[in-house]
C-alpha cells in the first residue's frame, strides 16, 4: 500500500500547510479521507510505529492441526492400553457431563 515515509508526508503536510482531509486526497491522490484519518489516529496513538501496515486475515499460528497418519505397523501392548486409557477416560468424561446436566434438569423441576 502506502510507505511509512508517505504517510508521514501527507501528515506533515497536513499539518504545516493547514490542509484539509479532502485537500490532502487530491494532492496525494488518496481515494478517501478516512484512509488519512486512521493514519492521523494511529500516529497520534502509537506513533510512527501506528504507521506500519498490519496483517489481516487470520494469524499463521492459528492454523489447524493435521491428523497423525496411521501405520501399518501393529501396536505395542503399551500403545494399546494408552489408547483404551485414552478412550476411557473420554467416556468418563461424556458420563459425567450427562450426569451433570440429568441432576440440573432435576434441580429445575423441582423447584417450581
Amino acid at each position: 500500500m502506502y510507505s511509512i515515509p508517505f504517510k508521514l508526508k501527507v501528515l506533515n503536510a497536513i499539518d504545516k500547510d493547514s490542509l484539509s482531509f479532502s485537500q490532502a486526497c487530491l494532492e496525494f491522490n488518496i481515494p478517501t479521507k478516512s484512509v488519512i484519518m486512521k493514519w492521523q489516529r494511529n500516529y497520534k496513538k502509537e506513533g510512527i510505529v501506528g504507521l506500519n501496515i498490519k496483517p489481516r486475515g487470520k494469524p499463521k499460528s492459528m492454523q489447524f492441526k493435521r491428523a497423525k497418519k496411521k501405520s501399518n505397523k501393529p501396536l505395542t501392548r503399551e500403545e494399546e492400553l494408552l489408547l483404551e486409557n485414552e478412550s476411557l477416560g473420554a467416556e468418563l468424561d461424556l458420563l459425567k457431563k450427562l450426569q451433570a446436566l440429568i441432576q440440573q434438569e432435576q434441580n429445575k423441576k423441582q423447584k417450581p
